[in-house]
């Protein structure tokens, strides 16, 4: 059994990475990209949307029962065992 916290800290891994790739990007948008209301509208846009996806991410992650376990023993049956 998998204990679901696991995919709680895996998920805490990827948001980890997702904000230095966001965070690269609109650095590299603000350095070499043209200076205009157009590159700020679309870097509030941006973090805007990933700030919802995340808060939305979060309330949702607050009702789940992370003590629980996933089981794959319905999914993956146990290898067999061979009479000796």
């Amino acid at each position: 059994m998998i204990p679901l916290s696991y995919f709680l800290i895996a998920w805490l891994v990827l948001i980890g990475i997702y904000a230095v790739m966001s965070f690269l990007s609109l650095l590299q948008l603000y350095r070499f990209g043209i200076a205009g209301p157009g590159t700020y509208t679309s870097s509030v846009v941006f973090l805007l949307v990933s700030g919802a996806v995340i808060v939305g991410s979060l309330i949702y992650f607050l009702t789940v029962d992370w003590s629980l376990a996933l089981n794959l023993g319905g999914i993956i049956p146990a290898a067999p065992q061979i009479p000796l």
